[in-house]
């Protein structure tokens, strides 16, 4: 397919462009919950099982979107979206965003988590199509892999995976995980520096944590936690994340807790978000929008004379930007 205004800048990311999410059923373009609604699915493949991908269509699928943003439009999905930047991109068919998202199988049983209901759906094996990739070379550095949801230790190939990323040198490769189970080729991957991991614990105490999680591993997540720290090859490649829910975590005292935990596990570097829902019923409230600030400004000042930053994730971010640009 021949594209247009292939010299010019448009408005566009990497995921349109060069990337891809797979999703439990089928392979989507993207899963990122960065924007004010939560209607970011467009399809490639549906009803995706593991099968073969015949990569040559799968990129004439892509060329359309990628097309559309170049006469100057935002798909649907993407309107909002923080990640979408203006700058001259190429017009070449390879891939170098990933985000892989099975949601079967997962070891805790969060309060806010919407995919409960799939943990029935049989899994299909990942570790294929990302040999796949790599064999016909459309696997390309630098990229931005990230293998997430449920609880991606505990699928049947991860390990394996996992290992064909380090044995190929391709990072860098972020592991979203909740740290309930140690996982040695995650330590293997901090140890060379090809692997980062971000740890969602929502809590900073053993209570909130069970109610949050249904499951009493606050001791345990911790402690696997700072194993991983010692081991890692820099001190940014294991993060955490604190995501705030209403009458349940989104108080100072917990907030605070958290940070204490992270300080104590040496971690350098943690995150504070919103959790998705909460955000898309109240994103235009401006009380809410101006508590949130309020508690991430409260985690910035208790760290300020520490060595653990704290940093905004998705939808922190836009009550930040919404806030600097007076609501």
């Amino acid at each position: 397919m021949e594209n247009t205004n292939s010299n010019s800048e448009y408005v566009s990311c990497n995921i349109i462009e060069h990337g891809f999410d797979a999703q439990f059923d089928s392979i989507n373009l993207c899963c990122r919950t960065s924007k004010e609604n939560n209607t970011n699915e467009v399809v490639l493949i549906p009803n995706y099982n593991g099968e073969k991908i015949d990569w040559e269509k799968f990129f004439q699928n892509t060329d359309n979107l990628r097309d559309y943003q170049k006469k100057g439009k935002t798909i649907p999905q993407c309107k909002g979206c923080i990640y979408l930047e203006k700058k001259q991109w190429d017009d070449e068919h390879y891939i170098n965003t990933i985000n892989i998202n099975n949601w079967i199988k997962c070891n805790a049983s969060c309060i806010y988590c919407d995919r409960k209901e799939y943990k029935h759906i049989k899994e299909y094996k990942l570790y294929p199509l990302i040999k796949s990739l790599i064999k016909n070379n459309y696997l390309r550095m630098p990229v931005d892999i990230t293998i997430a949801g449920g609880e991606p230790t505990v699928t049947s190939d991860f390990d394996k995976t996992l290992k064909l990323f380090i044995k190929t040198n391709i990072s860098p490769v972020r592991v979203l995980t909740n740290a309930i189970k140690y996982n040695k080729y995650i330590e293997i991957g901090l140890k060379k520096g090809l692997v980062n991991i971000l740890v969602s614990t929502d809590s900073g105490t053993r209570a909130t944590f069970k109610k949050i999680k249904l499951t009493d591993k606050h001791n345990q997540v911790w402690k696997n936690i700072a194993k991983y720290v010692k081991v890692q090859k820099a001190n940014t490649l294991v993060k955490t994340k604190y995501i705030i829910l209403p009458y349940i975590n989104d108080n100072k005292e917990e907030i605070n807790e958290f940070l204490i935990q992270n300080i104590n596990a040496k971690v350098k570097t943690c995150y504070l978000d919103i959790e998705v829902g909460w955000f898309c019923s109240e994103s235009t409230n401006k009380i809410f929008l101006e508590r949130m600030y309020d508690l991430y400004s409260y985690a910035l000042e208790k760290a300020r004379d520490t060595e653990l930053q704290v940093l905004p994730f998705d939808r922190m971010q836009l009550v930040i930007n919404k806030i600097n640009n007076n609501l």
